[in-house]
């Protein structure tokens, strides 16, 4: 139902895609946890194709590919984001509940990497009121919940809703999503042997059982010291194109 639905907004006989919300479960049937999170060789090779693959894979995918390896948070977080929460002066993200899946807000701490990026996307953006504005004529003013997944598919070979296939370029690379990249900031955050639950706290993961009863501490600082070693853990692999 999702192909069929996606399959009208092609052509414009639809807006938006009415079964996207469902999932396998919703079916009667079992949704596996993935596991999927790509190694740092992984993560230069991918990022590479991206950059040589502009034209199909645009600056603004890219972009939100970095920062979403880079801060760990949500894609729609991100990608939905109005530049009202952002204060670039203070280096500082404020997510509000509304808008976090955990339903939690939280204060994100901005590296100069991230930084540097809001700053490249504040001029692309020109008046648009979110970091990422949707490119195309659409009801929607940010960036559609589809954008960066089917992009990636396509470098795959997969593009949905295409009798002919594009050549996989990203080669011998396992398949992954966006989510993925989230999950990989977490194996990053591991890696750097960041304390567990500064590192949930980093996700905006809710602290489990009597810790996240009695603990209400932030780790603010914590997290910023930690965003700051995922930049410079990660910088080699992109800063310069960025």
């Amino acid at each position: 139902m999702k192909q069929l639905f996606d399959h009208g907004i092609k052509p414009g006989l639809l807006q938006s895609n009415p079964a996207s919300a469902f999932k396998v479960n919703d079916a009667g049937g079992i949704e596996k946890s993935r596991e999927r999170a790509l190694s740092l060789e992984e993560i230069g090779q991918v990022f590479r194709v991206f950059r040589e693959h502009s034209d199909s894979f645009s600056r603004d995918n890219y972009l939100a590919c970095v920062l979403l390896l880079l801060l760990a948070v949500r894609k729609s977080e991100l990608t939905e984001a109005p530049w009202s929460e952002f204060n670039l002066d203070e280096k500082k993200w404020f997510l509000p509940k509304e808008r976090s899946k955990s339903g939690i807000g939280i204060v994100i701490p901005l590296p100069p990497l991230a930084i540097k990026i809001l700053e490249e996307l504040k001029v692309k953006a020109w008046d648009s009121p979110y970091v990422f504005p949707n490119r195309r004529v659409s009801k929607s003013q940010h960036m559609g919940k589809d954008t960066l997944n089917r992009a990636i598919a396509k470098l795959f070979g997969a593009e949905p809703g295409k009798k002919k296939q594009p050549p996989n370029v990203l080669g011998n690379i396992e398949y992954f999503t966006i989510h993925d990249l989230r999950r990989t900031s977490r194996s990053l955050l591991a890696s750097l042997s960041i304390p567990p639950h500064a590192a949930e706290r980093c996700l905006n993961h809710k602290l489990k059982g009597v810790e996240g009863i009695y603990d209400r501490y932030d780790y603010f600082d914590e997290r910023k010291e930690t965003l700051q070693r995922v930049a410079e853990k990660i910088s080699f692999i992109i800063v310069s194109q960025v």
